[in-house]
C-alpha cells in the first residue's frame, strides 16, 4: 500500500462526497441555516477540514501498516546457532575476603556478582546463559538457559560451595572441565567469562580453546597489591597467573576488581541503540497525522452543531405555555 497513492484516492472520494452533501445543504439552506440561507463565515471552511482530516488519517495509517510490514518482512530470521554467554565463578573461601571494589569494603563474590550484573545489563537478543562453578572440582549449575534472571539467581547469595569439596582451589581443572563442558558446542557460539582472584595450587596445562568458544575473558578480582591472610598463606589477585591462563586460552586479562568490564570486550553481544535525532521520525509523523485527522473529524460535527449557524431552531413544545 503506497501511502501517497492511498491518500490521494481518499481525498478523491472525500471531495465528490463533499460536493454530493454541498448540493443536498443547498437544497435546505433556509431551513438549516436561516432566512439568509447562509452559515457562519467559518463554517466554510468545514469541507477542507473534513477533507484535510480524512486525507491525513488515511496517510497515516497507510505509512504505520508500511512500517509494520516492513519489519516483518525484513526482520532477519535468528540465527540457528544463537551465541551463548557462559560465566566460570570461582566459588572458594578466597572469594569472601573483603578487599574489592573501587574502596576495597566488599567481598570478592560482592564485586563478582555487580560485574555480571552490569554485564546483564548490556547484553540482550537471543542470547543462551550457563553458569560453571568452581573450587576443587567444576559443576555446572545453568546451562542454556534463556532467562537472565537465572544468571542472577545464582549469583545472588546460592549456597552453591556446599556442594563442593573442601580442599584448595585448582584453577586449571576447573577451566579444563569448563572447556569440556562446551567443546560439544556449535562452533563459535560460547562466550567464557571466568571470574577469579588466581588464588590456586600451580596452574596445569591448559586443554586448548576448542572451536566451540569464540572468545574468553578471565576477569581478576581481589586487590592485585596487598595479600589478605588465609589458611595460611596471604591470598590477593594474581595477575600473573591469570594472564597465564588468558594467553592459554587464547584471550584476554582484565582486572575488573575496581573498574567494570569495558563495553568493546563484549564484543556483538551488546545491545547498542541508536541515539534519537531531533523531531519526528516516519513513524512519528504517522501518528502525529492520524491523531490530527481523527480530532478533526471528531470535534467538527459538534462545532457545526453549536456554532455553524447564527439560527436556532427552538423545538416547538418549547414555545407553549404563557397564557391561557
Amino acid at each position: 500500500m503506497n501511502p501517497v497513492l492511498a491518500a490521494l484516492l481518499v481525498l478523491l472520494l472525500a471531495v465528490v462526497a463533499e460536493a454530493i452533501h454541498a448540493r443536498r445543504v443547498r437544497a435546505v439552506a433556509r431551513l438549516a441555516f436561516g432566512p439568509d440561507g447562509r452559515p457562519r463565515a467559518w463554517a466554510g471552511a468545514a469541507p477542507l477540514l473534513r477533507c484535510a482530516g480524512l486525507t491525513a488519517f488515511a496517510w497515516g495509517l497507510a505509512v504505520t501498516w508500511q512500517l509494520h510490514q516492513a519489519a516483518q518482512e525484513g526482520r532477519a530470521p535468528g540465527p540457528k546457532d544463537p551465541p551463548r554467554l557462559v560465566f566460570v565463578a570461582d566459588l572458594s573461601p578466597s572469594m569472601y575476603l573483603k578487599d574489592a571494589g573501587p574502596e576495597g569494603k566488599v567481598t570478592r563474590q560482592e564485586r563478582m556478582r555487580e560485574v555480571v550484573e552490569t554485564v546483564l545489563m548490556r547484553v540482550g537478543g537471543d542470547i543462551r546463559y550457563g553458569v560453571i562453578g568452581f573450587y576443587t572440582q567444576a559443576h555446572s549449575v545453568v546451562m542454556d538457559a534463556r532467562d537472565p534472571e537465572l544468571v542472577r539467581n545464582v549469583f545472588d547469595g546460592l549456597p552453591l560451595q556446599y556442594v563442593m569439596k573442601p580442599g584448595s582451589t585448582d584453577l586449571g581443572a576447573a577451566v579444563n572441565a569448563a572447556v569440556r563442558l562446551v567443546e560439544g558446542l556449535p562452533e563459535g557460539t560460547v562466550r567464557l567469562l571466568v571470574f577469579t582472584d588466581g588464588d590456586t595450587v600451580p596452574l596445569q596445562p591448559v586443554l586448548p580453546r576448542p572451536r566451540s568458544i569464540k572468545d574468553v575473558l578471565v576477569l581478576g578480582l581481589g586487590d592485585p597489591r596487598k595479600g589478605t591472610f588465609i589458611a595460611g598463606h596471604q591470598s590477593r589477585q594474581d595477575a600473573e597467573v591469570l594472564a597465564s591462563l588468558a594467553r592459554a586460552l587464547r584471550g584476554a586479562y582484565h582486572d575488573v576488581n575496581e573498574k567494570h568490564l569495558p563495553t568493546d570486550a563484549l564484543g556483538d553481544l551488546v545491545v547498542r541503540t541508536a541515539p534519537r535525532g531531533a523531531g519526528l521520525d516516519l513513524a512519528g509523523l504517522a501518528l502525529l497525522a492520524m491523531t490530527s485527522g481523527a480530532a478533526t473529524l471528531s470535534f467538527l460535527p459538534v462545532a457545526l452543531q453549536y456554532f455553524g449557524a447564527a439560527w436556532k431552531v427552538i423545538p416547538a413544545s418549547a414555545g407553549k405555555g404563557g397564557a391561557p
